[in-house]
């Protein structure tokens, strides 16, 4: 095989390393959230992400305020990135097994590619469609067996659908984003105006948290999980993207669910029956097929 370039073949490296934390992420936020309420959690994640923006903002003297006429574009990153998804995000890992929040989250392309089709900005072929099935049908399978060992609440499953469809929005809003908001006005109108309405419902459990409990080893966890799948893993996924393209980047995000299984299991002794491994294993190949027969179209101005 020829040598890659080495800016795709740092592209893909840098792509699996964000697979990597993305997945580590889950079971090490079940391990943090043993001493922090998820909410308060979640508000001092955010505190800290938007601090470290507002930091890199006020260092490179770069326009990090989206124009006033992108504000409607900048408000719907807000809220489905951070502000609505956050909530769904963390009461669904408080409730379930790291596992089966990576992989309820994974099916987040799947409601992009509902939501796109109802818009009109993409068609479907009959192996998206064939694709798209298979992998509801392995996700109800999933959350049926959700009172099986190891498959997590029912309850905490549903939230993290709702969070993966969350993010769906998110991930149609964010089409728009080029040539409307450069790179650093987009992660600033994500994070910093989305966590208004994080610190809005987090407040409560922030102050209420009885902080002697918490450990520096969870703190460190708070620290890392704002910095690299936050701040980092948010803009070199970006990049990435913009060099080898949407479809074959966002082709590693099937690894999320493989890298939080196994470092659950490792790490939190997460257990794998034979319906959770099966269904699991329907759901990433829906994905996977769904993926391959998806045609998109021109976006409209």
């Amino acid at each position: 095989m020829p040598d890659l370039p080495p800016r795709r073949g740092l592209a893909i490296a840098l792509a699996l390393a964000t697979v990597a934390v993305w997945g580590v992420n889950y079971p090490a936020m079940k391990v943090a959230l043993c001493e922090m309420h998820p909410l308060a959690y979640t508000g001092w994640r955010f505190v800290l992400a938007a601090g470290l923006l507002l930091g890199e903002a006020a260092v490179r003297g770069a326009p990090a305020l989206p124009p006033r006429r992108e504000w409607p574009l900048a408000l719907l990153l807000a809220l489905a990135g951070v502000g609505l998804y956050q909530w769904f995000f963390a009461w669904g890992v408080a409730e379930t097994s790291g596992f089966a929040a990576a992989l309820l989250n994974s099916t987040s392309p799947l409601f992009s590619a509902i939501f796109a089709f109802l818009l009109g900005l993409e068609r479907w072929t009959l192996r998206a469609a064939a694709g798209s099935a298979v992998a509801y049908a392995g996700v109800a399978l999933f959350v049926a067996s959700s009172h099986a060992a190891g498959g997590g609440s029912l309850a905490g499953n549903v939230l993290c659908l709702l969070s993966a469809s969350t993010w769906a929005v998110y991930t149609v809003a964010a089409a728009r984003i080029p040539g409307r908001l450069s790179a650093l006005q987009a992660q600033f109108a994500t994070f910093v105006f989305g966590s208004v309405p994080v610190l809005a419902y987090c407040a409560p459990a922030m102050a209420a948290q009885d902080y002697r409990a918490v450990s520096a080893g969870t703190w460190a966890i708070l620290v890392l999980s704002a910095i690299l799948p936050l701040v980092l893993a948010f803009r070199v996924w970006t990049w990435a993207i913009g060099v080898l393209g949407v479809s074959p980047t966002t082709s590693y995000g099937f690894l999320v669910p493989v890298v939080a299984g196994v470092s659950s299991a490792l790490w939190t002794g997460e257990t794998f029956g034979a319906v959770k491994v099966l269904s699991a294993a329907v759901v990433l190949a829906g994905l996977a097929l769904a993926k391959s027969g998806r045609l998109r179209r021109s976006l409209p101005a």
